[in-house]
């Protein structure tokens, strides 16, 4: 490595190939995301809208969403999601991020595209585990597992929905997100 003190700025990145690649990973990740944190935008969504009996409630407070309820398969049920419907125009995103943290269960991320599907409630996704630490995640489209048939195939800019979601079996859920975003 190469610094000559009297090189401008420019100069001395540069001359400094890690330092540059390292400033430029730093800055398309932060320049480009998509930040999806606006608490008007997001929804809650439980089984009950097909007869089940989860219930959920969600508060934001300083940029943090917090889910707090029950997830139940009686009566055929067992989900509860936060959920955001997104309109994107382009392909450049590959994942989501963000921090969570909760009760020490497992949650699901969960993309639901538009078009076709069969059922009609088919949709992706992605299990992570919480602790009651703050973490954080990204996940991938590519690692995203089908639930269904999709006539769509997965690119960013055919996304409908992006949600959270406690799913698939009997559970308190506790959990607290925020900083979500398309990467």
């Amino acid at each position: 490595m190469k610094i000559n003190l009297g090189m401008s700025k420019l100069g001395i990145m540069l001359e400094c190939p890690m330092l540059l690649r390292s400033l430029l990973l730093i800055f398309s990740m932060n320049s480009f995301a998509l930040t999806l944190d606006d608490p008007n935008d997001w929804r809650g969504v439980t089984d009950q809208v097909m007869g089940g009996k989860s219930v959920l409630s969600i508060d934001h407070e300083d940029g943090i969403f917090y889910m707090k309820g029950t997830v139940t398969t009686a009566n055929n049920g067992g989900f509860v999601r936060l959920s955001k419907r997104i309109d994107i125009k382009d392909n450049s995103y590959k994942g989501v991020t963000f921090k969570a943290k909760g009760n020490i269960e497992q949650y699901e991320l969960h993309v639901t595209l538009k078009g076709v599907k069969m059922p009609p409630w088919s949709y992706l996704s992605s299990a992570f585990d919480v602790t009651s630490d703050w973490q954080e995640y990204q996940i991938a489209f590519a690692d995203l597992q089908s639930k269904g048939y999709m006539a769509a195939s997965m690119r960013s800019d055919n996304i409908r929905d992006i949600s959270i979601a406690g799913y698939g079996r009997d559970f308190d859920v506790d959990l607290a997100i925020k900083d979500i975003a398309l990467y």
